[in-house]
């Protein structure tokens, strides 16, 4: 979610006042010396037109009117929106605005008369010399110079009809806070800022919506520039006066903040003195529609995503907790009944068998209910146990260990091991005469494999049917899924084999 930002209108000052009487006088300046000269070279143009010249006063009292005329539709539009001077004084830099942009179409015009002139054929020379002789172009030039004030007059007045068509648009693009645009966002500012960055370069394809200005372009020309920490992403369009500046800025909160500014270019569009208000609407349309909304609704997206994987995780945990619990009163009670029987037949014996339980507790104190172990951890708690049923079964029972050095640091879930090793002298050696279990951990690719094999019967059930090896597969498939899985099988040697296998890199 969004929120969009406006800042109070500005308060009236002497800097305020003295920046509107200046903008005033260059206004009706420009206006009366335009009409004057304008005035003056039709009636040398015309020399018919001297005898009413005393009646030129009137004609010149018109545009002063004209623009009192402008100067009450201003105010009608603005004044439940902003106070009188600050709208007339925008009405008046907009005015100023439209009669540079003609000016400068003058300019242009001129530059490709005298560019078609210098490039032309003979008879395009001679065509356009014959024109300036005869006086018609020099009268283009003075109605135009007649029309400008008016023309500009109706410019402005047209710009602000469209404002206003649009609620609090234009008292917005009067105080200035139409012009920028913050959204507050929650979120990593890594994630925040590539998905960012995605969502502009998106903006420039030309599969996307362009922006409907016909002189501009469709679509943008993105570039990005670093502000000590700051990275500032700007949107151009192709002879578009404006440009779009966006960034993400850090807030004091740890939040961060979607700043959008509309913003005039260097060089000679600094001529439009301010942003042209209704492209400036028309951009910030575009970026709200195209940019701001879709990047919004897709950080909420991950967001929710994240709750949704924590929450799983959650669950996740909760399950391996219940499943583990489970392992551990199984296995201790077993024990704990070995060795009560063992102090019924022999102290010495009872006595060591009560040291390596001892051993295994103080090691499996915090593993049994750790959330991560290793290889050499879970080699350890099985060679204690099995030394203690070494104790009780005699030479019933042999056992021997096979783990590379490289491989002891390894992590590997806790409480799983064991339980194959349990498994093994219960179902498998329990009723042999020469029992022998072997431990292993070796790497196949990019998969651990820790084996228990023993030489007993063997299950005449391959997917188990105890608590241990259920347990086994269902913790390795809720932390690694599909990349960890528990095989049963028969060497061919006879007997049984039990194989963990998890990926080499961290749980998922």
């Amino acid at each position: 979610m969004h929120t969009v930002t406006h800042r109070p209108p500005p308060t009236v000052s002497l800097s305020n006042i003295g920046l509107l009487t200046l903008v005033i006088i260059l206004v009706v300046l420009a206006l009366m010396s335009t009409v004057i000269v304008g005035a003056s070279l039709v009636a040398n143009y015309f020399p018919t037109i001297d005898n009413q010249l005393p009646f030129m006063g009137l004609r010149l009292a018109s545009i002063p009117l004209a623009q009192l005329v402008y100067f009450g539709f201003c105010v009608f539009l603005t004044r439940l929106e902003s106070p009188v001077l600050a709208s007339v004084r925008y009405a008046f830099v907009l005015q100023l605005q439209a009669m540079i942009e003609l000016f400068v179409l003058i300019v242009y015009g001129l530059v490709l008369g005298v560019g078609i002139y210098l490039l032309g054929d003979v008879d395009t020379q001679a065509s356009m010399r014959e024109s300036f002789a005869s006086g018609h172009v020099w009268l283009a030039v003075y109605l135009l110079s007649l029309a400008t004030p008016a023309v500009s007059i109706l410019v402005a007045g047209v710009r602000l009809h469209v404002l206003s068509r649009q609620p609090g648009a234009l008292s917005a693009i009067i105080d200035g806070s139409f012009l920028t645009r913050t959204a507050a966002i929650r979120g990593d500012a890594a994630d925040s800022e590539s998905e960012l960055v995605r969502h502009l370069v998106r903006l420039t394809s030309t599969e996307m919506p362009g922006l409907g200005r016909l002189m501009y372009g469709n679509h943008p020309r993105l570039t990005t520039q670093r502000s000590g920490e700051l990275s500032i992403h700007e949107l151009t369009w192709w002879n578009c006066p404006m440009k779009l500046q966006i960034a993400l800025h850090p807030l004091e909160s740890g939040a961060q903040e979607l700043r959008v500014r509309c913003l005039l270019r260097r060089g000679t569009y600094r001529l439009h003195i301010i942003e042209t208000p209704v492209d400036a609407v028309a951009q910030m349309q575009y970026i709200e529609a195209h940019l701001v909304k879709p990047f919004m609704a897709e950080l909420e997206r991950m967001s929710a995503q994240r709750q949704h994987d924590a929450l799983r995780d959650q669950a996740i945990e909760a399950q391996l907790r219940i499943l583990q619990a489970q392992i551990e009163p199984h296995f201790l009670f077993n024990t704990l009944a070995n060795l009560r029987q063992l102090y019924r037949t022999s102290n010495v014996d009872g006595e060591s068998m009560l040291d390596h339980l001892i051993a295994y507790l103080r090691c499996a104190m915090d593993d049994l209910r750790a959330e991560h172990s290793s290889v050499v951890k879970e080699m350890d708690l099985a060679m204690h146990y099995l030394a203690i049923m070494q104790i009780r079964m005699g030479e019933r029972l042999a056992f021997r260990f096979s783990v590379p050095d490289a491989l002891m640091e390894h992590p590997m879930p806790p409480a799983m091991l064991i339980s194959l090793v349990e498994n093994a002298i219960k179902h498998g050696i329990a009723n042999s005469r020469h029992g022998e279990i072997a431990l292993s951990a070796a790497t196949d690719g990019a998969a651990l494999r820790v084996s228990v094999v023993d030489n007993g019967a063997g299950f005449s059930s391959v997917g188990g049917t105890g608590v241990g090896l259920s347990n086994i597969r269902q913790r390795l498939e809720a932390m690694y899924g599909s990349r960890a899985w528990l095989e049963v099988g028969v060497p061919e040697q006879g007997g049984f084999s039990a194989t963990i296998v998890i990926p080499m890199d961290e749980r998922k």
